[in-house]
């Protein structure tokens, strides 16, 4: 039987989880896991504990949402071992992304079933950190949508509490000039409203930005949108939520392996709901050299599967 730690966020989801972590526990040990809990008590608390706990165990299971997923699997690629996910947060992007169960009874019979696949892993950097990152970065106003989430609108919830600071963050942002280069082609420029670069398909609580995109592909999809008006970005804003977006004026769907992104304004920069840099100028992005076992859903391994026909 393989041993399982929880690397648990206790004030993710506007610190519901601590409050509903007892019931989890206890569907835990209905379903017979052999495990151990670590609760995080400030901000990449989880990178440190995946690598340093994390080796004593077959699994390590980021419990909680986007956020601690990003930290937990930052630590998990460090020492090379097997990721998994409990997604209990407010969005669950990569999570619900790549087909785990809203339900977390059923998420948890996904992980002891431990089908895995082996998934891509990306390279974030700016001018202040590096991250590894497993589903979507972003720039532009999405990430300064992002900032404005931790004080803002804190009564709201998902999909409902970033499309209401969406229309706020549209409203006050203002477009920047940018010159970017993806892989060896020509650079190119545009006045950027926001770039999202990602292994997954959905973010934001459920913008599916990358329709059809899933983590084992051998290169990460890029959407960029600039060059439009403001009322033109509020249009987009509505038509990105069901993947509609792509092919619409100002909007570029590209894929790559490697990135490089120069702004002449200093802007934040997301990594899957950690904000790494409140005001970088110059961001790269690439593939890492290796991918990370994930345990997975059998539809996410039929899915591939069918892909690769």
């Amino acid at each position: 039987m393989s041993s399982y730690l929880f690397i648990v966020n206790p004030i993710a989801r506007n610190g519901e989880i601590g409050k509903m972590w007892s019931n989890v526990e206890n569907e835990i040990k209905k379903q017979n896991f052999d495990y151990s809990v670590e609760f995080t008590k400030e901000p990449l608390h989880a990178i440190d504990i995946a690598k340093t706990k994390g080796k004593d165990f077959d699994v390590i299971v980021a419990t909680g949402g986007d956020g601690t997923v990003n930290e937990v699997a930052n630590g998990v690629f460090e020492i090379d071992g097997t990721f998994g996910v409990l997604p209990l947060g407010n969005g669950n992007d990569f999570a619900f992304g790549h087909k785990y169960d809203r339900d977390y009874r059923r998420s948890l019979d996904i992980l002891r079933k431990e089908v895995t696949l082996d998934l891509g892993v990306g390279i974030a950097q700016t001018e202040e950190d590096k991250r590894y990152f497993v589903n979507i970065v972003d720039t532009g106003v999405g990430a300064a949508i992002s900032v404005s989430s931790f004080t803002d609108a804190k009564w709201l919830k998902g999909f409902v509490k970033y499309y209401y600071l969406a229309l706020k963050g549209i409203a006050k942002y203002r477009v920047v000039p940018s010159k970017i280069r993806i892989d060896d082609h020509d650079e190119f420029k545009t006045d950027l409203v926001i770039m999202a670069v990602g292994f997954g398909n959905r973010f934001g609580g459920g913008f599916n930005v990358f329709p059809d995109n899933y983590g084992f592909m051998d290169d990460f999809a890029i959407c960029i949108a600039g060059d439009v008006g403001k009322m033109y970005q509020f249009y987009l804003l509505n038509v990105l939520k069901p993947g509609k977006h792509i092919g619409k004026k100002g909007v570029r769907y590209l894929r790559g392996r490697k990135m490089s992104v120069e702004v002449e304004k200093p802007l934040p920069v997301e990594v899957e709901g950690e904000i790494v840099s409140y005001g970088a100028t110059n961001i790269e992005f690439e593939i890492a050299p290796r991918r990370l076992k994930t345990i997975v859903s059998q539809e996410l391994v039929d899915l591939q599967k069918e892909k690769s026909i």
